[in-house]
């Protein structure tokens, strides 16, 4: 995941679950129990799958670009 969003030239924070607790608990507050999960905007995605990472960047891309959509 952090290759991939470095490849993509975006910026982001990663936190580890395991050792955060504060990470953990903001985790569950989401309504996830699993990772990674990939917040983007609006979005937030699990697993690792680079076409929806991708089609998510696009979309947040085009309104970072165009903020009265």
């Amino acid at each position: 995941m952090k290759e991939f969003l470095s490849r993509e030239r975006v910026p982001f924070e990663a936190y580890n679950v395991d050792e955060d607790d504060r990470a953990y608990d903001a985790l569950i507050a989401r309504g996830f129990r699993t990772v990674p999960v990939t917040i983007i905007g609006d979005r937030a995605l699990t697993g690792y799958d680079p076409a929806a990472l991708s089609a998510a960047l696009a979309e947040w891309r085009a309104s970072a670009s165009n903020p009265e959509q």
